[in-house]
């Protein structure tokens, strides 16, 4: 995927790729990534589509200002301007591992045709259950024991932080694409707020457009309640697990996401 074009939003500069024609899709990113995350996508897609990948503020070859806002509802504000810049309608919406997408639909679900979210990072729609403390409370002991192993070296924590999200063992990453690996170490050090936007089941409830909540077999258990979680707040929602499949199934296993991407949107 060729590095993009610039575009100017709440006064940041951001990256982004447009490919294709027809309906648009517009794709954010999660963590320490930027829009060569997609790249697995864009060809495929842009196939019957308008396919429009960004990088979020921080990240990827974007411009900022020192002060600009890292919070969760600055990304937020961020795709809101970018889908109301597309002057298209209703725009379909992929949203990976954060919670951007989910706040943005959330805010102003009319700019919205439908919206698929991958595994996202929205703790606050964990219940006050004993199974959902006790998942909660395994995710932050495991990424605090990260940084206490491995915060003086930012590569081996890098690394170390893809290999628990990754859930399948110490080792992978080094066995990831070089361009996957290249953009993970580019970007794992992005500016970043402490935490995602408390999202409520209540706040969830006004998407009224079509959804489809992905979780992955190899998923953290912790990111699979969340999904049940995020299925269980939208109205029109459905959930999809993908086999033999990591939260990275989109870049990873590409043919599986993809058909599972272009089989809904072909019902919008």
């Amino acid at each position: 995927m060729e590095r993009g074009r610039r575009l100017a939003v709440n006064g940041v500069e951001l990256e982004y790729v447009e490919e294709g024609s027809g309906e648009p899709v517009v794709f954010s990113h999660g963590g320490a990534s930027d829009i060569r995350y997609w790249a697995p996508q864009q060809a495929v897609l842009a196939r019957e589509h308008r396919c429009v990948a960004y990088s979020r503020r921080f990240h990827g070859q974007g411009s900022w200002p020192p002060e600009a806002d890292a919070s969760p509802e600055a990304h937020a504000d961020d795709l809101l301007a970018i889908l109301a810049r597309l002057a298209a309608g209703p725009v379909h919406v992929v949203g990976f591992s954060t919670s951007v997408a989910l706040s943005a639909a959330a805010r102003e679900p009319e700019l919205f045709r439908s919206l698929t979210i991958i595994e996202p990072n929205a703790p606050s729609l964990l219940t006050d259950d004993a199974d959902d403390r006790e998942l909660l409370r395994a995710w932050t002991s495991a990424t605090e024991r990260l940084r206490e192993l491995h915060g003086g070296d930012p590569v081996r924590h890098a690394e170390a932080w893809f290999e628990l999200v990754n859930n399948q063992g110490t080792g992978i990453f080094a066995r990831q694409p070089a361009a996957f690996r290249q953009m993970w170490l580019a970007n794992f050090g992005a500016k970043r707020s402490p935490t995602g936007q408390a999202l409520t089941c209540a706040d969830l409830g006004v998407i009224g457009v079509p959804t489809l909540v992905i979780g992955t077999e190899y998923g953290m258990p912790y990111s699979r309640r969340i999904v049940e979680r995020v299925a269980e707040c939208i109205p029109d929602a459905r959930t999809v697990i993908l086999p033999s499949a990591t939260h990275f199934v989109s870049y990873q296993e590409p043919a599986v996401f993809n058909d599972a991407l272009l089989a809904f949107l072909a019902e919008r």
